[in-house]
């Protein structure tokens, strides 16, 4: 989301205090209880912070696409605010005796912005076209991995998309059948990637459906109504929409690079919330006006230096742990985060089972170790080492974090490090291409089980595994805790999972992301979970706004 919901890759926003404790989402002023919507309802904010790369639910994998995919599409299940799967476009599900067969019941008067009725075989197409290998769907791993009859097979080429485990029994209920009990299948059935689509609509207008307003026909309680590339995605409400109507009127999704031009226009009058940059916190700490609008809250990620495994010396797990060594992570919150933040030398997040304190900490800072480390790698001397192509998402934030990492490993091992800052499109495609030496990433949960952070993002040849990372050890624990139904088992799985990953550092984790939000007073109603695509946005539509002067609307 990831941040995500989906991996958090796109950008790094202001980094707010991160302690270890569970994740909660910020309260709501007292005064919001009794308040009325009053004038028209638009909400205008900067969640895509570029032009996404693409709005098809089954393609999709960065969160900025994700903000978009929920508002305009319902899955089987979605989550609540306490980040538990409950009833979405099905209103309830069963489980047979034997976990292996989920029959899901669809909620009656589902309909498309189309007017259509959602049907059970809407479901079948999504999740066979996810997993057909012709997609090189991102997430189709997710569902591999939990083991969906006949899934695997057909993603990889060897099966047939009849042998798929999931069909429609009447046009109300689906079946989904697995082929061994998964505790944490619930979950997958929330994520965006698998609505309901249109088999008529999708195939009739090709690959350019989900890039046009009047084909991207969804079930979700919005509807996109224009995309101005490059600026700006709009979203009204679906007028056939199942569930209760948006109060907003008008969702304008910005794509504003630059969290100091966003922050600037939130103090013009012109967001109605936005993400404080880093080198900013302190000072809307200290301004009388803007901390009464300020909520912060802790966020189930993580950011790391994403490493090319399989690129001499990269491919060498000696080299990997000296560049993690080499890193000071207290300084990088220090001086590039404003004070704030908690360093990470581990993968899972506060707040999620399964997070260990202390895990990593003989990858931490330590500049002799490092280069130590080096020499043991086979590089005696730094000049040796080739120059690395360190590629990220252009924003502010990305490049002061990219600056000072370049300047650690120049400074703690003698290693050249080019920055090559690219528009959020091109990165995004690098990155899936795997065309980098290093990378700036990181992942956020897409739902709360440390499942969500082992075999899809580590395993051997999984889609979200853009590292080149393959071991074998770390695959076997990570299975045992995917296909165990009691917790501690599954725990203990896991833990063992990530201390090899530790071990072998595919990616170097930097740190465990916080957030502070500015959020206006006539904004009513906003919900922040600690794992949204861009703040506030999965429960859009129960925000309101009171009646209101800004610069950029006038009275409102």
């Amino acid at each position: 989301m990831p941040i995500r919901c989906l991996p958090a890759i796109l950008a790094a926003f202001a980094l707010v205090a991160s302690a270890c404790t569970p994740a909660t989402q910020p309260s709501a002023p007292a005064s919001q209880g009794a308040v009325q919507p009053g004038g028209p309802q638009a909400i205008t904010v900067n969640a895509l912070q570029g032009e996404p790369d693409n709005l098809d639910p089954s393609r999709s994998s960065f969160a900025p696409e994700a903000a978009v995919i929920r508002q305009v599409f319902e899955p089987l299940l979605i989550f609540d605010k306490d980040l538990k799967p409950v009833p979405g476009a099905a209103s309830s599900y069963d489980v047979s005796v034997d976990g292996k067969t989920y029959t899901f019941h669809l909620r009656p008067g589902g309909k498309y912005s189309d007017g259509q009725p959602v049907r059970a075989r809407d479901f079948v197409y999504s999740f066979k076209r996810l997993f057909d290998p012709a997609m090189a769907a991102e997430y189709a791993s997710f569902f591999t991995d939990a083991g969906v009859v006949g899934a695997s097979a057909y993603n990889d080429g060897t099966g047939s998309p009849d042998a798929v485990g999931v069909r429609a029994v009447d046009d109300a209920t689906l079946e989904i059948k697995l082929d061994s009990p998964s505790g944490y299948f619930p979950n997958l059935v929330a994520l965006w990637v698998v609505p309901p689509l249109r088999q008529d609509i999708v195939e009739a207008a090709g690959d350019g459906w989900a890039q046009n307003p009047a084909t991207y026909v969804g079930n979700g309680p919005f509807k996109m109504s224009e995309w101005v590339h490059q600026d700006h995605i709009t979203l009204v409400p679906n007028p056939n929409y199942a569930g209760p109507p948006p109060t907003i009127q008008k969702v304008t999704y910005l794509m504003v690079s630059s969290g100091e031009a966003d922050y600037a226009a939130y103090r013009n009058g012109e967001r109605d919330w936005t993400l404080v940059p880093d080198p900013d916190v302190q000072a809307v700490r200290a301004d009388a006006q803007l901390s009464k609008e300020v909520r912060e809250y802790t966020e189930l990620t993580t950011f790391w230096l994403v490493l090319n495994n399989t690129q001499a010396p990269l491919n060498n797990p000696l080299v990997r742990r000296a560049l993690s060594k080499a890193i000071d992570r207290a300084a990088l919150i220090r001086d590039v985060a404003a004070g704030v933040g908690k360093p990470a030398t581990s993968f899972i997040p506060p707040g999620m089972p399964g997070y260990q304190a202390d895990l990593g900490k003989d990858v931490d800072f330590d500049p002799a170790a490092a280069r130590e480390l080096l020499k043991q790698g086979g590089i005696a001397d730094p000049a040796q080492f080739p120059a690395l192509r360190f590629r990220f998402g252009t924003t502010s934030a990305n490049q002061s974090r990219a600056e000072f990492i370049q300047a650690q490993l120049k400074q703690n091992l003698g290693i050249n490090v080019v920055l090559d800052s690219m528009e959020a499109k091109a990165y995004q495609a690098a990155y899936k291409n795997k065309d980098y030496d290093i990378a700036w990433g990181g992942w956020g949960a897409d739902y709360p089980d440390p499942q969500n952070w082992m075999a899809s993002l580590f395993g051997c040849g999984a889609s979200n595994n853009k590292y080149n990372y393959c071991d074998p050890a770390f695959d076997q624990a990570a299975a045992k805790g995917d296909t165990g139904t009691d917790s501690t088992v599954r725990l203990t799985a896991y833990a063992q999972a990530q201390q090899i990953l530790v071990q072998d550092l595919p990616v170097v984790p930097l740190f465990f992301r916080g957030r502070m939000l500015l959020v206006k007073p006539w904004v009513q109603n906003l919900t922040v979970t600690a794992k949204d695509d861009y703040p506030g946005v999965s429960f859009l539509s129960q925000v309101f706004e009171t009646k209101h002067y800004s610069p950029h609307t006038g009275l409102r």
